[in-house]
């Protein structure tokens, strides 16, 4: 069993793979295992991981069909055999040294992390040493990615390592014909159980490279997948402001579904009135905002607003007090 399982879900992005194979050799004294899933690329990514393999990287390549990122991070999840899993994303990288900084957070007595938890979750920066999102507010802290996170309005990707064994109890969820949905979904699950490590230290290099995840409207494109994530979502340990967001976006997904018997799918039967309230309150927003007999006046006015605004700008207008 080795220290580290690195899980990278590909799709015809070959180029980026060499980045990734040199900044994982600068991991001083790690036994790890870097796992490549080509998730169906037509591109020469096996090609040019095959020019990684045999050199000082331990490389496992898996192939599938095309059955977008999460369900390749399930099949890399699968094959891990180590302590210790984490996602890196093709087009980003690990920070010199994070696996040791990780691993001394790690006990092999207990199998755990520190205080028990199950996951040690850091910081990502940009390549221009901004960090992504928020720092966390304590500089160690336990506690769970609902309660910490999402309650708290903690945003930004963040570097998570998680306990193997644990990681592979809980899949991302498979949904016919489609092949994404949110992947806090198995962070909150989790967090329903275990608790989490949070540490204000950078592990990670963020680089949103086009075509990745986070430029796609998969939210909106796969809507059975929101639909259940919202659902899940207006449970607790969420706080209520959240239960009610969520709860009138489960309303919003399922009906974009066409699905039947909303109410008695809901799992959080007690805040469904006010997500239904919130529902329709944003629907009333929208027709105002469309049909509203000034609206027309309002859009010319906000529009001549606008160029007042450009021309007092470009003739170095200021204005005094």
């Amino acid at each position: 069993m080795r220290q580290f399982s690195i899980v990278t879900p590909t799709f015809n992005r070959a180029k980026y793979l060499p980045r990734i194979y040199e900044c994982l050799r600068q991991q001083n004294n790690i036994d790890f295992e870097w796992i490549i899933v080509d998730d169906g690329s037509s591109d020469n990514t096996k090609e040019i991981v095959e020019s990684l393999i045999d050199r000082d990287v331990y490389i496992k390549y898996i192939y599938q069909e095309n059955a977008g990122q999460l369900s390749a991070r399930n099949t890399g999840t699968k094959n891990a055999d180590s302590y210790i899993l984490t996602k890196l994303d093709d087009d980003d990288l690990l920070c010199q040294g994070a696996l040791e900084k990780v691993w001394n957070y790690f006990s092999i007595k207990t199998g755990k992390f520190q205080d028990n938890c199950v996951c040690l979750s850091g910081l990502c920066q940009y390549e221009t040493g901004e960090i992504v999102g928020k720092k966390f507010p304590d500089d160690y802290f336990v506690s769970d990615h609902i309660r910490y996170r999402q309650n708290k309005h903690i945003h930004g990707d963040k570097s998570e390592f998680y306990v193997t064994s644990i990681f592979k109890k809980y899949p991302f969820p498979v949904i016919q014909d489609e092949k994404n949905m949110p992947p806090h979904i198995v962070h909150e699950r989790i967090a329903r159980d275990y608790t989490t490590l949070y540490v204000n230290h950078v592990f990670a290099i963020k680089n949103f490279m086009e075509g990745g995840l986070s430029t796609q409207k998969y939210v909106y494109k796969y809507t059975k997948g929101s639909e259940l994530y919202h659902n899940e979502a207006s449970m607790p340990p969420f706080n209520l402001k959240l239960k009610i967001h969520h709860s009138s976006r489960y309303i919003f997904f399922a009906k974009k579904n066409k699905r039947k018997q909303i109410f008695k799918s809901a799992k959080n039967k007690k805040i469904f009135i006010l997500g239904l309230c919130r529902y329709h309150m944003i629907l009333l927003k929208m027709f105002l905002e469309k049909f509203h007999p000034f609206s027309v006046l309002i859009k010319i006015t906000a529009n001549n607003n606008t160029k007042f605004v450009k021309k007092i700008t470009s003739d170095d207008y200021t204005q005094k007090d």
